[in-house]
């Protein structure tokens, strides 16, 4: 039987999951229709993109605000579309802004909705937790932190893992990522993630390039490569990298060369986010980075109370990966930390053991299948208890 699912995501790593989650659906269900909002990833999948928000998703309280009156409108264009094309489920990925008022216009609705990777109420407080719990009919975690919290608030929950291991599962050795980027084998190699929005760009690239300037005198073999976002341009990237430092920093195209990258660099610095869950999985050595306006770091300090904000460091509960946030950002401060891990093994290695513990949380690989059989049973359940229902008229 036919049946239209609505995926909603918002940014560029939740554009990915959303991609492999349809593509896993599709394996499992291949008459099921989709449709939604999404990036390249999603569409390229084959659902059908009723808007893409990727270019819109920036980071901060008063920065989002200018996203605001666009999602305000999408939502509008919806709920008038729910009065003639209803799914029959609906799958909501991380981008809480948005997502969380679009759960309760579909929750209204009668339409089932499920949050596959919700947002971090372990971080943010209960709150969110319950909002999620009464409105949606599952809720698919990817980390085991987060269950209790959902569990507490209500909500029917079940740990999926994090996609995160099945995008690294298959990632090139460390000599034969080196072959595909001509690195030489014994070549100091870094790699300079500055970020997938146009915001952490700006913010983000010109200390990452200086740095790798800096290094280049201590280290003059040295590669430096950034692998750009699909949701950026990576030619104006390069053309900006070279206007702060000619020929220093080669940047490649494409979500397919994060991984080579990772695997192939010594050390690397990752802005903070999902790229250094995905750093950690390759265990390779890195110091985190972050700059936002003032207001958003002072709000975000008071609000969440949080000593850390890379990833691995939260679900460390310690501080294993150095982090520089803000006017910390320096070329270089970046340059220390890039130095000092590449001149020294020992810490190297006693980094790579601590990301491996935090690895170990994230699961195993198959968390897009695991994800899109708990989908469909939700799916299944509103199946049977329409025909039930049926039957009895």
């Amino acid at each position: 039987m036919e049946g239209l699912i609505w995926v909603s995501a918002g940014e560029a790593s939740g554009d990915r999951h959303g991609a492999a989650l349809v593509a896993a659906l599709r394996e499992l269900r291949p008459e099921l229709r989709f449709a939604g909002l999404g990036g390249p990833a999603m569409r390229q999948s084959g659902m059908e993109i009723l808007y893409d928000p990727t270019s819109l998703s920036t980071v901060g309280f008063l920065e989002s605000l200018r996203a605001t009156a666009p999602l305000r409108r999408v939502l509008q264009r919806l709920s008038v579309l729910l009065e003639t094309s209803q799914p029959d489920l609906a799958v909501l990925i991380d981008f809480p802004g948005f997502n969380l008022r679009l759960a309760e216009m579909l929750h209204q609705r009668g339409v089932p909705v499920v949050y596959y990777l919700p947002p971090t109420a372990w971080l943010w407080g209960e709150g969110r937790a319950q909002q999620v719990s009464r409105n949606c009919v599952q809720v698919l975690c990817g980390l085991p932190v987060e269950v209790p919290v959902y569990e507490k608030a209500g909500a029917a929950v079940r740990l999926v893992g994090h996609p995160v291991l099945d995008y690294t599962a298959n990632a090139p050795s460390r000599e034969e990522a080196r072959r595909q980027l001509n690195v030489a084998g014994d070549e100091p190699c870094f790699a300079l993630l500055p970020g997938s929005r146009a915001q952490e760009l700006d913010e983000l690239l010109s200390p990452l390039v200086k740095a790798a300037s800096l290094l280049q005198r201590e280290l003059p073999s040295a590669c430096f490569l950034l692998p750009a976002a699909p949701t950026l341009d990576s030619k104006r990237i390069q053309e900006q990298a070279d206007r702060l430092s000619p020929g220093t920093v080669r940047v490649l195209p494409g979500p397919e060369w994060t991984y080579p990258i990772l695997r192939a660099a010594d050390a690397a610095a990752v802005a903070s986010g999902t790229a250094t869950l995905e750093a950690a999985s390759l265990g390779t050595p890195m110091v985190v980075v972050y700059r936002t306006s003032l207001s958003t770091y002072l709000i975000g300090r008071k609000l969440l109370h949080l000593h850390h904000v890379g990833m691995p460091n939260l679900l460390a509960g310690e501080e294993i990966v150095p982090e520089l946030l803000q006017n910390r950002v320096t070329a270089e401060n970046v340059a220390q930390h890039l130095l000092g891990l590449y001149r020294d093994a020992a810490v190297r290695q006693e980094m790579q053991s601590a990301l491996a513990r935090v690895v170990g949380q994230l699961g195993t690989p198959g968390v897009a299948v695991r994800a899109a059989r708990a989908v469909l049973e939700i799916l299944e359940q509103k199946t049977a208890r329409i025909e039930r229902r049926q039957r009895k008229e």
